[in-house]
């Protein structure tokens, strides 16, 4: 005969009710499982996500070894702050190059000979090098900067060669450059600067003679 009472382990009334009791009257019952995942508060996530991690901002340093003035342009451009740029320049304010290329573009002293704009179906660039690999290209700027004085207005142009000979060199130049500095030379040469934060301003903040005295 099977013996009656209550299953081993199980807890007898009174202790129920205790635990009822002490329970503040909240019963098995009545609570309720949810399982959907409660969002994540704003700081919980940041928390989670750990510290921001701002992009380092470029210097000077991190520059190749031997920079382009399209490269040091660049790097000024993308830099913030009036002085920043200013003090970026001034560490180039000795490169011949950069002065050439400050003058032609913000000096008014500086006038081209040159026709304006290019003859039609005239590609600049090497088309052999990739865009950007200035030491892969025929040419650099900083190397046939100066024949720009074949190209202004009481410089060797007037006295050296005929204006179909210095509109051939200047196209055959256009063709050797990498294209960035390609269309750089040719941006200056129409008096214009192609990075737009480099002003006549900063230049001249910067060290570089570009007003009449």
């Amino acid at each position: 005969m099977a013996k009656r009472g209550r299953p081993k382990g199980s807890l007898n009334k009174k202790t129920l009710e205790k635990l009822e009791q002490s329970s503040n009257g909240i019963k098995e019952e009545d609570i309720v499982v949810n399982d959907a995942v409660k969002p994540l508060g704003e700081t919980q996530e940041k928390v989670l996500k750990g510290p921001e991690t701002r992009e380092r901002k470029r210097m000077v340093s991190d520059l190749p070894r031997n920079p382009s003035v399209v490269e040091i342009l660049k790097l000024v451009e993308e830099t913030t702050g009036k002085q920043a740029k200013v003090d970026i320049l001034k560490q180039f304010v000795s490169r011949n190059d950069v002065k050439y290329a400050m003058k032609a573009a913000f000096d008014e002293r500086v006038q081209f000979t040159l026709p304006e704009g290019l003859p039609a179906n005239t590609v600049i660039g090497d088309p052999d090098t990739p865009e950007g690999a200035m030491d892969m290209a025929p040419e650099r700027f900083i190397r046939v900067f100066k024949r720009m004085q074949y190209w202004v207005k009481g410089g060797l142009a007037n006295s050296t060669s005929k204006q179909s000979k210095q509109e051939e060199i200047f196209l055959n130049t256009l063709r050797s450059l990498e294209k960035s500095e390609a269309e750089f030379l040719l941006a200056i040469k129409e008096k214009t600067m192609p990075f737009k934060s480099v002003t006549k301003e900063i230049a001249e903040l910067a060290g570089f003679d570009l007003s009449p005295k």
